[in-house]
């Protein structure tokens, strides 16, 4: 396609965002300046995004790049892009162009994870509705029958938590949003329209992540989500009946269709619209399923997830998790750090900060503090499963060899930490000193 490209008077095309590998992009339709110009009845619009070696050279599609976020990696450094927007009304068909915008800057590693690698390490909490029972130590930390889920997550002293979390010497929180039960700590319309649910049915009407980023955020303490990349597996309205799996066109574990990822990215990209800068993170677990995204011709892809990830923050980072001791996706330019889930202490970064200096990824690991149990790992557990000094040695090491490491904690539906655990960090802080 040439760069002498035609523009419809009806609106324009806006660029914004980071222009450099690792940045993101994002088109937006702007209204037209003059009433005369408007055009009622649209659709809304769709896009593709074009690349060219030169400003005024051939421009032609990117492969997987059909939605108004592009994600930048390295192989984008040095050329240059434009975005397409196509209305629709009626049998009428009006294609708007962006202006050019080049050529996409390099950048060293990647600016986006400098202050993960500044914040050497960090916490977790799996706060789900299907840990919560199994790993309370005490029945009145647990989930009673007679309460509903809003009541639960409306109990959560959020200014306690903080108070701990500032003591632990955690520099940033990965915080489940939910896993495979279909409850999830914050609210979201689109979840709850495809799901048929009302507000605060399974999706809290509290807004927790958002009350924990704004209490963090004065101690310079960023804030990570947690999401399967997938719908809930397990999630049922009535015992076993799969309801929201099924709406979700995902009534198993199995590879997402085109339409499960159209339906999750769009919940995806509610939370990241609303959260803004707020949101520093996403860890994308379920990524096994490789295969799913692999595909370019298809509208959902690796770029519409990492996209959705990206809206309303281009300089949110994110990671895909490809099963445990999975350093990275090798066939994922679009990750800014690994995902490094594993059962273990003691892995060590081998060639410094980068996993991968070439695309910007962070060294990360990822593991527990809690009691090993067959079923769970330690994975949201109370107690303690590493002797203090050898784990207080690891994340030292590791941080000197300019590695980032997260640590799973328990965390009540208070909003207390395991005593144990948040001792184990307060050595660990100790001793990075």
């Amino acid at each position: 396609m040439s760069s002498n490209r035609k523009n419809v008077n009806a609106a324009r095309v806006e660029i914004s965002g980071l222009p450099r590998k690792k940045g993101a992009l994002q088109a937006r339709v702007l209204p037209p300046e003059r009433e005369s110009d408007r055009h009622e009845g649209h659709e809304g619009p769709s896009y593709r995004w074009l690349t060219s070696d030169a400003k005024d050279g051939i421009y032609t599609p990117i492969a997987g790049a059909y939605y108004d976020v592009l994600p930048l990696s390295a192989a984008a450094v040095g050329r240059y892009v434009c975005c397409e927007a196509a209305l629709v009304s009626g049998d009428e068909r009006l294609v708007l162009a962006s202006d050019t915008i080049g050529p996409i800057a390099d950048a060293e590693g990647n600016p986006n994870t400098d202050w993960l690698h500044d914040a050497r390490y960090g916490i977790s909490h799996h706060l789900l509705a299907e840990f919560m029972n199994r790993v309370a130590p005490n029945d009145g930390e647990k989930w009673q029958d007679v309460e509903s889920w809003n009541e639960v997550i409306d109990g959560f002293d959020v200014d306690r938590y903080v108070e701990q979390v500032v003591e632990s010497g955690a520099g940033f929180v990965i915080l489940t949003l939910g896993q495979n039960s279909g409850y999830l700590l914050s609210p979201n319309a689109t979840y709850d329209r495809i799901a048929g649910l009302q507000p605060g049915e399974r999706a809290s009407i509290r807004d927790l992540p958002l009350e924990i980023a704004d209490a963090l955020a004065p101690h310079g303490i960023k804030l990570i989500l947690y999401v399967p990349a997938n719908p809930p597996s397990k999630a049922h309205l009535e015992e076993g009946d799969n309801a929201i799996n099924r709406a979700f066109g995902y009534p198993v574990e199995v590879a997402p269709s085109q339409e499960t990822q159209a339906k999750w990215q769009a919940v995806i990209r509610e939370w990241s619209d609303r959260y803004g800068e707020k949101l520093a993170g996403w860890w994308f677990d379920g990524m096994w399923f490789q295969e799913a995204y692999d595909d370019l011709a298809q509208p959902y892809n690796w770029y519409s997830l990492a996209g959705a990830a990206k809206s309303g923050n281009p300089s949110r980072i994110v990671a895909f998790n490809g099963g445990i001791f999975r350093d990275r996706l090798v066939n994922s330019p679009l990750e800014d750090y690994t995902a490094g889930e594993t059962n273990e202490i003691g892995p060590l970064p081998p060639i410094g900060r980068w996993a991968d200096e070439r695309e910007g990824v962070q060294w990360f690991h990822w593991t527990f503090l809690g009691r090993f149990v067959t079923d769970l790992a330690g994975w949201g557990n109370t107690g303690l499963n590493w002797p203090t000094g050898e784990l207080a040695d690891w994340v030292k090491s590791a941080i000197e060899l300019q590695g980032v490491i997260a640590l799973d904690v328990h965390v009540n539906r208070f909003g207390r930490l395991d005593p144990q655990q948040l001792e184990q960090l307060q050595a660990i802080k100790q001793a990075i000193r």
